[in-house]
């Protein structure tokens, strides 16, 4: 009998935690496990593999879609269920005890708990709550080992529940998608730098505009390329613009709005750049070293065993000006040796292939 593995999510479309959530189900070896997907969402074109079923509740809100949840779990009798989101992740334990089914419990975290910030009413109330729920879990994922201290201490959990597993990556996806052709001409005259993100103020391009500005200056065969459109912030984007146009960049610095296929101009860059304030963990900082493109990021995420200082990037100061300019400066002139590093993929088969039901 193979085992059972029942993955629930949110949405298909979306950043790096709904990718990897894909990323991970498309890894396993489908000879040895039955696997299905439930999504709150509705229908919507996807990556997953053809053969792995999906349901689509077409709910805006998991506490819409329970009542199909249960049923499919009744259904299908899952041995474990996986899943990468907050609001999923502490209903789970409540189906368990609803549905009777003995299944067992995986929560990828996709934010450190200590940098959430909740101001409301549900969110406050959630804070107390949370703990209580992922003591049920029976393993919780971290991304970086600051990550897994940090879940240990604000949900009182025993370290030996919490697990860092570095996000998995589809290499091959990335360096096909890498191949398409570009519309805009990116000089091999120039040094190009490429950065991606949402853009709103945690993703630091207003301190990756400040610290490259004396560099261009000094230097005007830098062009900077920022991958993105504005969410969360109204205003955000103009207020990069106004950077751009203040210190007279727009020949240097570009907005380039949102690209649907970002890996051919990560690919045809000589830098990537992550400037982040706060992030959970960068799934484009693992596809830009997979393209072979060096970088340079901001220390709010642990690159112990990433990024190694020389060789294939720099780690700077989060939200430092100087901390990145000095980095950038550096990267300007290095010579990165990008085979000299292989970042391999965590094989998720072992994470479920000794639990007996």
């Amino acid at each position: 009998m193979k085992h059972r593995i029942l993955f629930v999510g949110t949405s298909v479309s979306g950043g790096g935690a709904e990718r990897v959530f894909i990323n991970i189900i498309n890894s396993l070896d489908l000879s040895k496990y039955e696997v299905r997907v439930f999504y709150t969402c509705a229908s919507e074109k996807c990556n997953i593999a053809p053969l792995i079923p999906i349901v689509f509740a077409g709910k805006p809100h998991m506490r819409q879609a329970l009542r199909r949840l249960c049923l499919l779990m009744k259904e299908f009798q899952p041995h474990s269920v996986f899943t990468s989101h907050g609001t999923i992740a502490y209903t789970l334990p409540i189906v368990r005890f609803i549905t009777r089914i003995n299944f067992k419990i995986y929560t990828r975290v996709a934010v450190t708990p200590s940098e959430i910030y909740e101001t409301s009413i549900k969110g406050k109330l959630l804070h107390c709550v949370y703990p209580r729920l992922y003591k049920k879990m029976d393993m919780v994922i971290a991304q970086t080992e600051y990550m897994r201290q940090d879940i240990i201490k604000s949900y009182g959990l025993s370290p030996q529940k919490v697990k860092v597993i570095t996000n998995i990556i589809d290499k091959d996806y990335v360096r096909t998608q890498s191949q398409e052709p570009i519309i805009e001409n990116v000089s091999k005259s120039e040094f190009n730098i490429i950065a991606a993100g949402a853009l709103y103020s945690v993703k630091g391009f207003d301190i990756l505009i400040a610290a490259v500005t004396p560099l261009i200056k000094s230097d005007h065969n830098i062009k900077v390329r920022i991958l993105g459109e504005e969410r969360y912030e109204a205003g955000y984007r103009n207020y990069l613009q106004s950077l751009i146009d203040k210190n007279g960049l727009h020949e240097n610095v570009i907005l380039m709005g949102h690209k649907p296929n970002p890996y051919p101009y990560i690919k045809a860059s000589d830098l990537f750049i992550m400037s982040s304030r706060t992030e959970g963990f960068p799934n484009v900082v693992l596809e830009a070293l997979t393209l072979g493109i060096p970088v340079v990021a901001s220390n709010c995420v642990d690159f112990k065993g990433i990024i190694y200082e020389g060789i294939n990037g720099y780690v700077v100061e989060k939200n430092n000006i100087e901390s990145l300019r000095i980095g950038l400066k550096k990267a300007l002139t290095t010579s990165f040796d990008m085979s000299a590093i292989c970042i391999n993929n965590f094989n998720y088969n072992t994470l479920f292939q000794h639990w007996n039901r």
